[in-house]
């Protein structure tokens, strides 16, 4: 796309024509999508961030200067995404040990009480046998072999805010069933 067009696209986009952005969305996609798809583990996150780079610069448009490479003000917004969801993963991921690390502790200290109790992982398998097995797969693909929330939502082909709704019943659910005990 010449540099004439494309400034008649935004000119449009500025005047209210939003349609006009498709011009824009389909000149520069298989350019975004290889700049996120090699920086990122999945193509469906790469999609998800390009998507996302698309509305931004979208609702920024007016911030573009004429004189400036749309391209590259297109993969600056891109990169900003890009390091933006590697950084929540990160944290997702470091979350996840630590909530292990602090259910292993507790399984530990609880197991060195004695105190009769029924044993945490017998009550943690009691509860998890009392799920429908669709839930209780969620839960191991999730927590056992470590599948991100986007990958479940490929599997289920489901939403990824399906997913992490799911998960978060299924945990308070658990979690119930645990302060209860089984027999409750």
């Amino acid at each position: 796309m010449t540099k004439d067009a494309l400034l008649a696209l935004i000119r449009r986009i500025h005047d209210g024509e939003r349609d006009a952005y498709a011009g824009i969305v389909t000149a520069h996609q298989g350019m975004l999508l290889a700049y996120a798809g090699f920086r990122l583990p999945d193509r469906d996150l790469a999609d998800e961030v390009v998507q996302q780079t698309f509305i931004r610069a979208y609702e920024q448009i007016r911030d573009f200067r004429p004189d400036g490479d749309f391209g590259t003000w297109l993969r600056t917004i891109c990169k900003f995404l890009i390091l933006a969801e590697l950084k929540r993963r990160s944290r997702e991921q470091r979350n996840l040990g630590n909530a292990r690390d602090v259910l292993r502790q507790t399984l530990f200290e609880e197991g060195l009480r004695g105190d009769g109790e029924e044993d945490p992982l017998q009550r943690l398998q009691g509860c998890l046998d009392r799920l429908a097995t669709p839930q209780r797969d969620l839960l191991a693909h999730r927590y056992r072999d470590g599948e991100s929330v986007n990958e479940l939502a490929l599997r289920y082909k489901r939403k990824v805010t399906w997913v992490t709704t799911v998960l978060f019943r299924l945990r308070g659910l658990l979690r119930t069933c645990m302060e209860r005990g089984v027999g409750a």
